[in-house]
């Protein structure tokens, strides 16, 4: 599912939910201003100066869970589109949804969040150069699995989610082979590693080196470093072993 299909999946599945009956504190702490913005557009229409006040407060002091259901389509959908330069990132969606007990609602709506996720990690590592740190992969985790993510990282049919692995690796492949990836206090050292010590990430690099080597003298040496360190390890594991 691309990231079109996944967000018209999110509109269908949560499509039942209305913001009737929306309800919010009156002591002061929510902006009347606020709440006239979020109610002066249709769905589709609204923008994140429209919500952002809502998203922070709902379920809390400002709508129920159904209220909150029926907005979430358009917030992720701007959340995509904005991808780093909005004021809600996928950390405060994981907190949202935690205190909401998503994995408990239906499986239509699980379903939905996971392939919409699924579809902005996949567009966000393949399709367009991105800055990939350890951060963001811990930040995705909350939703899908390092297997899940790794699998989806198409690093060698993608020339972007080749780049994005590189830089990635060159800033943080050290720290990582040492300790291994660390996600939620979990430490998943086997799923990277048999990423590190495929043959064909091997031959994939080596063939980018040689492709881009005329071109782009900065982003070839840096993919030779990523090399060198990769056959490093290589030759280390297999003296151990």
């Amino acid at each position: 599912m691309d990231i079109k299909q996944a967000i018209e999946n999110l509109y269908l599945t949560f499509a039942k939910y209305t913001p009737t009956n929306m309800e919010h504190c009156d002591c002061g702490c929510i902006d009347e201003d606020d709440v006239k913005k979020l109610a002066s557009k249709k769905l589709r229409e609204l923008e994140e100066d429209d919500f952002s006040s809502y998203h922070g407060s709902a379920m809390y002091t400002w709508g129920e869970l159904e209220h909150y259901k029926h907005f979430l389509p358009r917030i992720l959908e701007v959340y995509h589109e904005k991808r780093g330069r909005g004021l809600t990132g996928l950390f405060e969606f994981a907190q949202k949804f935690e205190y909401a007990k998503w994995e408990t609602w239906d499986e239509a709506e699980v379903d939905a969040i996971k392939d919409f996720i699924t579809a902005d990690w996949d567009t966000f590592v393949n399709e367009r150069y991105s800055s990939i740190g350890t951060s963001e992969l811990e930040e995705y985790s909350f939703f899908l699995s390092p297997e899940i993510l790794f699998k989806n990282w198409k690093i060698i049919e993608k020339e972007n989610g080749l780049k994005n692995f590189v830089h990635f690796f060159y800033y943080n492949g050290s720290q990582l082979i040492d300790k291994g990836l660390k996600l939620r206090e979990v430490v998943f050292d086997k799923e990277f590693k048999s990423l590190v010590y495929s043959d064909k990430l091997l031959e994939r690099l080596e063939q980018e080196f040689f492709r881009i080597n005329d071109i782009d003298k900065e982003y070839a040496a840096t993919i030779s470093t990523v090399l060198q360190m990769i056959e490093q390890e290589r030759t280390i594991n297999k003296t151990v072993k």
